[in-house]
């Protein structure tokens, strides 16, 4: 296609000068347009604007310096070369000239060849100017695409988002978006055709996915442009389409980490030639910033989604655990209320210390999963950690008893405290457990607390003389399932100790363990003091 030729606008009140500057520009291939005076110039401007003004010194109303200053003054208007050509010829004409804004100086009578190669030199320039003016454009538009992309990691927000980005970008009018599964499935999907209904949208992703636009751009992962739908094979038509597309784009999005395709966006608009291919290093550029957030964003919402699906699976399991065993500790109690010999009171209690155990697990199990999600709730009261250590002894003591084990309990009554004493109570029962399971007949097993009122602080210290934890598994016994070198029948579910992390940490306090192997474990609790 022939180029069309850059049109140059002659400003000048002399019908001889402008019809002889129009016959050397024409036979150089430019288009002209002329004004008589400065008024006619800034009229003219607001219609069309040229490539190159070639701007009169001397006229009448209006002279040239007055002009260019006007034409300046307008801000909406893109940058022109202005040439001056006059018949003033010394060195002070032309500095004035200059100074105004003139971006070269010609005098008469004009040179054909001196006008037309300064001529061609300002139009280089005003073309590398724009071509970087558009460069610019384009890098703050990314820039701000990638902004709006990269606020969220919520796939159903950067959708929408990313769709009306490209949209401004490109001057679509409408636009589709199709993200893909590991087996080519479509799991997230925005579709230019909302009137269809569930099952009509349904065949409609499999035809475009199967012999569609989408489907080249997924098979080739290059950008597909039709720059006239109605002739070109690659769109597909639907009987009750309702409105008329002209051209059409088709973006591949990559997953590069992975080399995989994760999906296509369609874009659309009724004129035809609308989607040019000079704009195809421009779109790659977007679309290497949509396949980054997208990918981001896909990964975060299916790890939420398995998050959300993981604890829903916990909620059920913790109810459906929980019913069987209140019926099992409503027998025990039951059968407490009868008449039983030495042997049968020895199974209910023994029973009774199962399910209170099993009810341990569950509640860590729960907590745990609440915390990391952020939903533990801490139902803090007023006690102190002498009526904490009353509620802790009930549940260890008969315990450390059977153990052969010396039980040590030192909480001071006063001051009193505000924390959670149910889970408080967990804790420590919890770290009590686990010195009773790694300590040997005669052994000792300690807790103390003390509260310093001038530092606000609570420190309590759960110790015992068991055979220790191994040094390369301190740093890890928090960790959530985490079980040490020990022996497989004595290893448990690996949440008590996680709880007792994240419980602590809910109050705003720190948990820490010393231990030696040999000669036992101290684990430290400090909590923040509140009055």
């Amino acid at each position: 296609m022939q180029a069309t030729p850059e049109l140059i606008l002659i400003v000048d009140d002399q019908t001889t000068n402008v019809m002889v500057l129009q016959r050397m520009l024409e036979r150089a291939g430019y288009a002209t347009a002329c004004a008589r005076s400065g008024f006619e110039a800034l009229e003219m401007l607001e219609q069309q604007v040229p490539d190159l003004i070639l701007l009169d010194v001397m006229m009448p109303e209006m002279d040239g310096y007055q002009t260019l200053q006007a034409i300046r003054e307008r801000n909406h208007l893109p940058f022109i070369p202005i040439i001056f050509v006059s018949a003033k010829q010394t060195t002070a004409d032309t500095v004035t000239g200059l100074d105004l804004g003139a971006d070269d100086y010609v005098t008469k009578p004009v040179n054909r060849d001196e006008l037309l190669a300064r001529m061609r030199v300002l139009l280089r320039l005003k073309h590398t100017r724009r071509a970087l003016h558009r460069e610019q454009e384009r890098l703050r538009f990314l820039y701000r695409v990638s902004q709006t992309l990269h606020r969220s990691l919520d796939i159903d927000q950067v959708l929408p988002e990313a769709l009306n980005a490209i949209n401004e970008l490109l001057g679509a009018s409408r636009g589709s978006v199709l993200l893909l599964d590991d087996q080519n499935r479509v799991w997230r999907r925005i579709l230019f055709r909302p009137h269809l209904p569930p099952a009509e949208a349904e065949q409609a992703i499999e035809a475009v996915l199967r012999e569609g636009l989408a489907s080249y751009a997924l098979r080739t992962g290059e950008v597909q442009i039709v720059e006239d739908a109605q002739n070109d094979p690659r769109w597909k038509h639907f009987y009750d389409d309702r409105e008329e597309i002209g051209s059409a784009l088709a973006l591949p999005l990559h997953n590069y980490a992975q080399n995989t395709i994760i999906g296509v966006f369609i874009l659309v608009h009724p004129q035809r030639n609308f989607f040019k291919t000079e704009l195809e290093t421009l779109i790659k550029a977007l679309t290497d910033q949509l396949s980054v957030a997208l990918t981001n964003a896909a990964v975060y919402t299916r790890l939420r989604e398995a998050e959300d699906s993981r604890d829903g699976f916990i909620q059920m399991l913790t109810h459906d655990l929980r019913a069987p065993l209140a019926g099992m500790v409503g027998c025990f109690d039951a059968l407490m209320t009868t008449q039983l010999d030495d042997d049968g009171k020895l199974f209910v209690e023994l029973g009774f210390r199962a399910g209170a155990a099993q009810q341990r697990l569950i509640d860590d199990l729960l907590d745990v999963y609440k915390a990391e999600a952020g939903r533990l709730v801490l139902s803090q009261e007023t006690t102190s950690l002498e009526r904490i250590g009353e509620l802790l002894s009930e549940q260890v003591l008969p315990i450390t008893v059977e153990q052969q084990l010396t039980f040590e309990l030192n909480l001071p009554a006063a001051p009193l405290v505000v924390l959670d004493e149910h889970k408080m109570v967990r804790v420590l029962a919890n770290l009590v457990s686990n010195g009773i399971k790694w300590t040997k007949p005669g052994g000792t097993i300690r807790v103390i607390g003390t509260v310093d009122q001038a530092a606000k602080l609570i420190t309590l210290l759960v110790s015992d003389t068991g055979q220790g934890i191994a040094t390369e598994d301190i740093p890890h016994i928090f960790d959530k399932f985490y079980q040490g070198r020990t022996a497989a029948q004595s290893r448990g579910t690996g949440l008590g100790l996680t709880f007792c992390n994240l419980a602590v940490g809910a109050h705003g306090g720190t948990i820490s363990v010393d231990s030696q192997v040999g000669k036992g474990t101290t684990v430290t609790i400090h909590l923040p003091w509140k009055e």
